[in-house]
């Protein structure tokens, strides 16, 4: 009962995040922010959905500090939902990767999985509100389709972008983050 009121909870934030965003209502509290603290403090979050489906997760960081003008609680919401998405959409014992690199004058962040993978005719839609690949109930752990909505909005307000990608069902997804540095 307790997770579900959790999930409850999560699910309600989320929708009322995306309506706050949708009638600009959502203020950032925009900081200089290193990179490897807002992979940490997403990763925290995750770690339980990770640990109980017993899921190796590698994480690969830059040697040298990378700073974005950021708000560290919600750019860590959109980087802890994509981790979440993947724990959720990959098997027991799955496979996931955070690596977060510079390029240029970026911050880019690519969470990828080798789960069940995105068909190649759903992609343009992932980030539409409501949209899930698997609806059947095992998988969207009654989830309504709001999450990547959600981190494709956060990520726009920090003027980035995000994309996803993947070789069809069976071959896991990639979900590529780029924030200006």
């Amino acid at each position: 009962m307790e997770r579900q009121l959790q999930q409850m909870k999560r699910l309600v934030d989320d929708l009322l995040d995306v309506s706050r965003i949708s009638r600009n209502k959502l203020d950032l509290r925009m900081e200089r922010t290193e990179l490897a603290s807002v992979v940490g403090s997403a990763i925290e979050t995750s770690r339980p959905l990770l640990e109980a489906a017993d899921q190796q997760l590698s994480v690969s960081l830059p040697t040298r500090p990378v700073f974005v003008n950021a708000d560290p609680v919600r750019l860590a919401q959109a980087f802890s939902n994509l981790l979440n998405n993947a724990a959720k959409y990959s098997e027991r014992g799955g496979r996931i990767w955070f690596e977060a690199e510079q390029i240029e004058e970026e911050a880019v962040v690519r969470i990828r999985d080798n789960g069940i993978g995105i068909p190649a005719a759903e992609l343009p839609t992932i980030f539409d509100i409501f949209v899930q690949v698997d609806r059947s109930l095992e998988r969207s752990q009654g989830g309504l389709g709001v999450g990547l909505t959600l981190v494709k909005r956060l990520v726009q307000m920090h003027g980035g972008r995000v994309e996803a990608h993947s070789d069809g069902p069976g071959n896991g997804s990639e979900f590529v983050i780029s924030i200006p540095l």
